[in-house]
């Protein structure tokens, strides 16, 4: 343990002896979350909208009809046909739809009879941009019936029809933030780990670690250890950065905030052995350069940090469903954004620590000892 504690001193030393690079690692996501918060909006399609219907009359046929003719025409909802409610609810609560529609029992006889008729739609607004778009396009389906939706959000106050709260109201701004932090870390893991390491070759230093009783374990583990403290640190900062400018909450306490820790260190430590594992053989810090720009591209844009997975092609969203970044991403928003709700988080932190044990495994066993 002393021997990796020596490498990882002597790798934060000279990270701190570059603060520019520390400081660059803040500054960007901070600027990004500026730009990209009024800019990338645009039509989304495939948004999963469960559809629960009491009624079989031929006012809600005609709801149903509409709906299906959004479906099959500018494609922004794809309907989830559901018989319980209460199932409806739990697929919203767990993330497998964007929204649910409710059209009560009443719904025919109340129009039949000029009276006001109104569905329920629930959504879920974590992600706001595709709570928007389904209000949008259920709003215009239901402009043939002439009758208003009746929308609940958590943070609206009482709803008109039954006063349920599901999440605090996150706008755009706030939604970015997970992804932003993911950067982050991302960015810490391109300017220390594997990076250093190059230069080390580059420059002739890593021929000292050759002279040494280490051990290919010791000097990967140690790069790492002292990388993941490198983007904690970043990162932690980039979080209350974003959240002072947005003037969103971390919800569950102490919990919440361990849980948050526990995300952004299995992220970063992840993120890092996978650099190590692909750049930790190269002897020219241009490799990284150029690996840089490649992975922080196929990474982040998948992620789900700025669009839902929903609105991807088919090829995009299996690829997004193995990138670390994206269960990074979705575990952040489940903490920050659901309540504090852990749970919501689970599989997305099973796959971090899956895809974190093998690739330290992996990084070690490419890691080369010699010249």
């Amino acid at each position: 343990m002393r021997r990796i504690l020596a490498v990882m001193e002597r790798d934060l030393l000279r990270v701190l002896r570059n603060p520019a690079a520390l400081f660059s690692s803040v500054l960007l996501p901070v600027l990004y979350l500026l730009i990209l918060g009024n800019s990338l909006n645009g039509p989304l399609t495939g948004l999963r909208l469960g559809v629960v219907s009491a009624d079989q009359g031929p006012e809600a046929r005609a709801l149903l009809g509409a709906l299906q003719a959004v479906e099959q025409g500018p494609g922004t909802v794809v309907i989830v046909p559901l018989d319980d409610p209460v199932r409806g609810f739990a697929l919203l609560h767990e993330g497998d739809i964007s929204g649910l529609l409710v059209v009560p029992s009443t719904f025919s006889h109340d129009r039949s009879h000029g009276l006001a008729a109104s569905a329920g739609l629930y959504v879920d607004n974590v992600d706001a941009v595709a709570a928007g778009a389904i209000e949008g396009a259920i709003e215009a389906a239901v402009a043939t019936a002439d009758q208003p939706l009746v929308r609940f959000e958590r943070g609206l106050g009482p709803a008109a029809v039954r006063p349920q709260e599901i999440y605090p109201r996150v706008d755009y701004d706030t939604s970015l933030i997970p992804g932003v932090v993911v950067m982050s870390l991302f960015m810490g893991s391109m300017l220390s780990g594997a990076f250093n390491l190059i230069m080390d070759r580059f420059l002739g230093v890593h021929e000292s670690f050759l002279s040494t009783p280490l051990r290919k374990a010791d000097i990967n583990l140690g790069i790492l250890l002292s990388g993941t403290v490198v983007t904690l640190a970043s990162s932690t900062l980039v979080l209350a950065i974003g959240l002072l400018m947005t003037g969103a909450r971390v919800h569950g306490g102490l919990a919440g905030y361990a849980a948050l820790l526990g995300v952004m260190v299995l992220t970063g430590l992840g993120l890092l052995a996978m650099t190590m594992t692909i750049m930790g053989r190269a002897g020219h810090p241009r490799i990284a350069g150029v690996l840089n720009g490649f992975l922080s591209v196929i990474l982040f844009f998948p992620s789900g940090a700025l669009y839902p997975l929903a609105s991807f092609p088919g090829w995009l969203r299996a690829f997004a469903r193995i990138d670390p970044e994206t269960h990074a991403v979705a575990a952040l928003k489940a903490i920050l954004f659901r309540g504090g709700d852990l749970s919501a988080a689970g599989q997305h932190v099973a796959f971090l620590g899956a895809f974190t044990a093998v690739m330290l495994v992996v990084s070690t066993l490419a890691m080369k000892r010699t010249l």
